[in-house]
């Protein structure tokens, strides 16, 4: 009888077997290794990585995860380079976290890039994830967001402030609010947003957790400068050289990588150099036919230029891409939005005294609105009363000017600090409108970028050049 039950029961059994058997045999769902975005390339002292909420010491060649803190105590530091070729340094009592890294040549609107830096100090100079899309870019500390306008940065992270220096290129600094998410990739927008440039070394800029508007402090003021509280090693100083941190490697910043992208650059520089050749020539043939006795014929050329970024078309501008301005003797002061403001390499000598009224040359404005869920629109903006005075006896400048655009005129004004280094740096008590600025030599040339928040979701964003 039992026998009779299991001959009954076996093919029941055998199917059950054969499906365990399958089951068994099929091959188990994995999940695909974690994507390296870095790789460390030197370390010192006490520096340890804390992953998945487990924290080990670091070595050198170990790769890099997104979700990864880089973790240093009182002696140490760690360098890592990213797959981008970007670069970061965490000083001593440090805290870094790599929140994002996306790095795809093929579709640069699709990187992404968000550090954020809990405490400490760390430098970070952009690769070309964020060089390609610096729409998709962010540093963040606890009270405060910083944007990227160049390449090479220093961060301090307090736990009620943050300060911020720029090497190479420009940076921008908003506290957190409405318009400015912790958690968002994008640009912060808004009157709370300033920007500060490499022209000053030593100067840095400054917000608090309640201190609303960043402040710019002056570079004989800047004794707590990030680089001065927590000095970089030497085998930092060769990492300028090593990518080669010049205006070339600018150029490449402010182009899209796409070859496409690219290709359109070269061309339009080339169409650019050649209508600036025809514009010369043609001044000089017009110069030529009533030329001065005994003196020789120069077409002067600007001293201070500004141009559009290369990702930016702007409707009706004649504002070059930057990347054709940028020459071995020429480099950028500023950046907004829209422009960014270039001088000489060599402007190193300036007033020591006296008043000079400045004579406006050209100006380029844009009223740009952009409501939330919906593309920028930028109207164009006519500049008129314009007025730069610089007081070289108080190292002070008052600058106003209307803007009108859509049948509606601003009236804006500025005042602020002439610095050393021939930087115009607005006092915002006295100003109705944000204003970085900078001089040429002996101040022949002046030129400012701008902008102003005049309704809710509505900036007033322009660029002037003034001349003696």
């Amino acid at each position: 009888m039992y026998n009779a039950f299991i001959k009954k029961l076996s093919p029941a059994l055998g199917v059950m077997l054969a499906c365990m058997t399958l089951a068994h045999a099929q091959p188990q769902a994995t999940t695909a290794p974690p994507t390296s975005i870095g790789t460390v390339t030197f370390l010192v002292g006490d520096a340890r990585l804390e992953r998945s909420g487990t924290i080990t010491p670091l070595t050198k060649g170990q790769t890099l995860q997104v979700g990864d803190r880089l973790l240093t105590g009182a002696n140490g530091h760690v360098h890592a380079r990213m797959l981008d070729n970007g670069f970061i340094s965490v000083r001593p009592s440090g805290r870094l976290h790599i929140q994002s890294y996306t790095y795809t040549p093929q579709d640069p609107g699709a990187n992404r890039v968000g550090l954020m830096l809990e405490s400490g100090v760390a430098r970070t100079i952009s690769g070309k994830a964020g060089e390609a899309a610096r729409e998709h870019y962010r540093f963040n500390t606890p009270v405060a967001a910083i944007g990227l306008r160049g390449t090479d940065y220093v961060v301090q992270a307090l736990p009620d402030a943050t300060r911020v220096s720029v090497l190479k290129g420009a940076v921008t600094l908003s506290p957190f609010g409405p318009s400015c998410l912790s958690a968002s990739l994008s640009p912060c927008t808004g009157p709370l947003v300033r920007e500060l440039a490499a022209g000053s070394p030593h100067a840095y800029m400054e917000v608090r957790a309640q201190g609303g508007f960043p402040v710019i402090i002056a570079p004989d003021q800047g004794k707590d400068a990030p680089n001065k509280v927590a000095p970089p090693r030497p085998e930092e100083t060769g990492v300028s050289a090593e990518r080669q941190l010049s205006n070339a490697i600018a150029a490449n910043l402010l182009r899209n990588s796409s070859e496409a992208a690219e290709a359109q650059v070269k061309a339009q520089a080339q169409a650019q150099a050649q209508a600036q050749a025809q514009a010369d020539a043609a001044a000089l043939a017009a110069a030529a036919s009533k030329p001065p006795v005994g003196e020789s014929i120069a077409v002067p050329l600007p001293q201070i230029v500004w141009g559009r970024w290369s990702t930016l078309a702007l409707a009706g501008s004649a504002s070059p891409n930057i990347a054709s301005l940028i020459t071995p003797d020429r480099e950028i002061t500023y950046g907004n939005d829209l422009f960014g403001l270039l001088r000489p390499t060599n402007s190193v000598r300036f007033p020591s005294e006296g008043v000079i009224s400045m004579n406006y040359q050209q100006g380029e404005a844009y009223l740009q609105v952009q409501q939330p869920g919906a593309a920028q629109q930028l109207t164009t903006a006519n500049l008129s009363a314009t007025k730069l005075q610089l007081d070289f006896n108080t190292r002070q400048f008052a600058t106003s000017l209307s803007a009108t655009a859509k049948d509606r005129t601003y009236d804006l004004h500025a005042q602020g600090g002439i610095h050393a280094q021939g930087l115009l740096m607005v006092d915002a008590t006295r100003s109705n409108m944000n204003l970085a600025g900078a001089l040429s030599n002996n101040a022949q040339e002046a030129g400012y970028l701008f902008d102003a928040n005049v309704a809710p979701n509505q900036n007033l964003v322009g660029v002037t050049r003034w001349s003696r």
